[in-house]
């Protein structure tokens, strides 16, 4: 081999090790700016679920944040954005945690049992931030921009259901049918917790029994 092939080739290598350096910083600062969009949605989360969305602001967000407004502008378009953020972030998390009781390996009835006592349990523990998807979805019917996000996690939720039938071998074109009476159950005992009524986990769970009763 010349000379000068070899320069050649020690510089094609030099060229590979920085492009890949390169691409080893867009991928860390990447990544790091994924963690803090999500440590900032975490915290306007607590803001939202406790004020609702018309009566929180960004500065109100900025300052349970312990950041300036400005800070969330860098990392979110505007309060829309910001809020869209949250809430696909909260919803993915909980069909996630369904969708772990769907794939376990037991019988129908069991089946059931431990779909309805996940949902229960949400109800219990993130009430308000079950409250924020109500809001938002309800602000989706005026506002055009959460549209498409509250069709996606709704999807999701109708593919929970979907799965659930097909589980216990059940034709899943009626989905979205049980998706919606679910979905109503789940909602009015929420409202009910959320005014004080420390029953309305139990009584969620009696009701949705008797309304997938027909299924088993």
């Amino acid at each position: 081999m010349h000379c000068g092939d070899e320069t050649e080739d020690r510089t094609d290598v030099t060229k590979l090790d920085k492009i890949a350096r390169l691409a080893e910083m867009a991928e860390a600062k990447s990544a790091k700016r994924a963690r803090k969009k999500d440590e900032l949605a975490d915290h306007a989360i607590t803001a939202l679920k406790q004020l609702g969305y018309a009566r929180t602001s960004l500065r109100d967000i900025a300052e349970m944040s312990g950041v300036a407004v400005g800070t969330l502008h860098y990392y979110f378009e505007d309060k829309v954005d910001l809020i869209t953020y949250c809430v696909r972030r909260y919803k993915v998390g909980f069909v996630a945690n369904i969708a772990e009781i769907l794939d376990a390996d037991v019988a129908p009835e069991q089946l059931t049992k431990s779909f309805i006592k996940g949902l229960s349990q949400s109800i219990e523990h993130d009430a308000e931030t079950h409250r924020l998807w109500y809001d938002i979805r309800s602000q989706a019917m005026f506002d055009p921009a959460f549209e498409e996000v509250v069709t996606d996690i709704e999807d999701g939720l109708i593919g929970l259901v979907a799965t659930y039938l097909e589980r216990l071998g059940r034709p899943t074109d009626k989905a979205e049918t049980v998706y919606l009476v679910l979905d109503a159950c789940f909602r009015f005992h929420i409202q009910a917790f959320l005014k004080g009524q420390d029953t309305a986990p139990a009584r969620f769970e009696r009701k949705a029994v008797e309304l997938l009763a027909p299924l088993l």
